[in-house]
């Protein structure tokens, strides 16, 4: 199924209002109140990052979260799929954030994109799964040549039989890795330095 087949809608997910692709949550509407279940609140860094970059910007649930927490952050959001671009501006208020949402593959993104930037998050999920391109070795390595020293990469993915190679995996390009998890997702916060 190419990219432009796949169904986009708005729904809900146990009580919010949710972004999804296929009938699988990739954005949830931040409002002022407590947040919901899910992990996004495990991405954010815990300084304010000068400058950030999203892969898999979706509806903008983690741009909205750093906007809450440290306010506006100079952003670039990429995301694939027109689609989701236009319901995340007309119902989730991308545009209010001031981020820079860019329609591009993330993968060839980094590949042409200039850093530094303190704060990279990776929420890549494409045809009910996590491209396994995120955990290539030159892909990190990108990701990697794209953090300020003091900088850090929160990249999103499910648990399952795979996670502890992909752990490895990203222990082999960062130097320090910490694992956070929320119910069947996992957190992994790399740091450059």
């Amino acid at each position: 199924m190419s990219m432009s087949e796949h169904r986009v809608w708005i729904g809900e997910d146990e009580g919010q209002t949710a972004l999804l692709i296929d009938g699988v949550v990739q954005s949830v509407f931040v409002h002022n109140g407590p947040m919901g279940p899910g992990y996004w609140s495990l991405m954010l860094p815990d300084v304010r990052p000068a400058r950030a970059l999203i892969l898999g910007m979706g509806g903008g649930t983690i741009a909205h979260l750093l906007a809450r927490q440290f306010g506006r952050v100079p952003t670039i959001g990429v995301e694939n799929d027109p689609s989701v671009i236009r319901l995340g501006k007309s119902a989730f208020g991308l545009t209010d954030l001031g981020a820079d949402v860019v329609e591009s593959d993330a993968f060839a993104y980094v590949g042409k994109a200039n850093g530094p930037f303190d704060y990279v998050a990776v929420d890549l999920f494409a045809d009910g799964r996590i491209p396994p391109r995120v955990f290539g070795r030159p892909f990190l390595r990108e990701i990697k040549r794209l953090l300020s020293p003091g900088g850090m990469a929160a990249i999103n993915f499910f648990k399952d039989r795979r996670s502890a190679s992909r752990i490895a995996r990203l222990e082999a390009i960062f130097p320090r890795v910490a694992v956070v998890t929320s119910r069947e997702n996992i957190v992994a916060r790399c740091r450059a330095r």
